[in-house]
C-alpha cells in the first residue's frame, strides 16, 4: 500500500503555498519600502521647506539691518547738525544777557570822579571814552576791572591830560577789556571796590 502512495501533488501544493507566501512577503516590503521612501521625502521635503522660511527669515533681517546700516551715516550728519545747533543756542543763551551784565557791571567798576563819554559793545570786546578826575581814579577803575570776574584782557589805550582855562584838570582816556563768563567756581558776582 506504501508502494502506491503519491507524495508529488501534495510537494507541488507546498511549493505553490511557499512561493505564495514569498511573493506576499516580497510585495509587504516592497509597500513598507516604499512608505518608508515616500514618508522619508515627506519628512525632508518639510524641514527643507522649513529652513527655507528660516533662511527667508534670516534674510529679512539681514536686509533690515543693512537698511538701518545705511542710515548710520545720514543719522550720524543730523545728530552732528543737532549737536551744532545746541552748541550756537547755548552760545546765544550765554550772550543774550551780555548788556544787562554789562550795565550791572559798570557802576561797581567805575569809581567816583571818573566819568563816561562813550560804551561800546562789539562781540564781546567792550570799549570805554571818558575823563577822570585823577590817575588814582584811573588806576582805580582798572584794579576793579581786573578783579572782575567778568572782565579779561583789560587794556588802556591812551591817557591824556588837559587842562582848559575854566575846568578843573581832568584825565581823557580809552579802555578795552573782553566780556567774558565767571570761571567755575566763582561766584559771579561783580566786584565791588570802595568809592574814594
Amino acid at each position: 500500500m506504501m508502494e502506491k502512495l503519491n507524495l508529488l501533488p501534495w510537494r507541488d501544493r507546498q511549493r505553490q503555498q511557499h512561493r505564495q507566501h514569498f511573493y506576499a512577503l516580497i510585495a509587504a516590503t516592497c509597500l513598507v519600502v516604499a512608505a518608508g521612501v515616500v514618508g522619508a521625502n515627506a519628512y525632508l521635503a518639510g524641514q527643507q521647506s522649513v529652513q527655507q522660511g528660516r533662511n527667508q527669515q534670516l534674510e529679512q533681517a539681514i536686509d533690515a539691518l543693512e537698511h538701518q546700516l545705511s542710515m548710520l551715516p545720514k543719522l550720524e550728519r543730523q545728530r552732528l547738525a543737532f549737536h551744532e545747533r545746541l552748541a550756537v543756542i547755548e552760545e546765544i543763551q550765554q550772550e543774550r544777557n551780555q548788556v544787562t551784565h554789562l550795565l550791572n557791571l559798570l557802576p561797581a567798576v567805575v569809581p567816583q570822579g571818573v566819568y563816561l563819554n562813550q560804551v561800546s559793545l562789539a562781540e564781546r570786546r567792550v570799549a570805554l571814552e571818558g575823563d577822570g578826575d585823577s590817575n588814582g581814579q584811573l588806576a582805580m577803575l582798572l584794579s576793579r576791572a581786573e578783579q572782575s570776574p567778568w572782565i579779561s584782557d583789560v587794556t588802556i589805550h591812551s591817557i591824556l591830560a588837559g587842562r582848559e582855562e575854566d575846568e578843573p584838570a581832568t584825565s581823557a582816556f580809552s579802555v578795552s577789556f573782553v566780556l567774558k563768563q565767571p570761571q567755575a567756581g566763582s561766584s559771579g558776582s561783580i566786584v565791588q571796590g570802595e568809592n574814594p
